[in-house]
């Protein structure tokens, strides 16, 4: 099976953006962020689907 390379999550750059107060870095950081919902959709709820699919595989082995 193939999968797509891990990309960086924004949580962290996000996070800096914000403390910074630096407005071009926060809009910056809200358009990355923004980019990666529009194209891989809510990380969170994916994230609990994923788990969900792990604790079943390992109750299998």
């Amino acid at each position: 099976m193939s999968t797509a390379p891990i990309r960086m999550l924004y949580g962290g750059a996000m996070t800096e953006a914000i403390a910074s107060g630096d407005l071009s870095k926060m809009k910056e950081a809200a358009t990355a962020a923004e980019q990666h919902l529009s194209e891989h959709g809510d990380v969170g709820t994916l994230l609990q689907a994923l788990k969900i699919e792990i604790a079943r595989a390992e109750a299998k082995s």
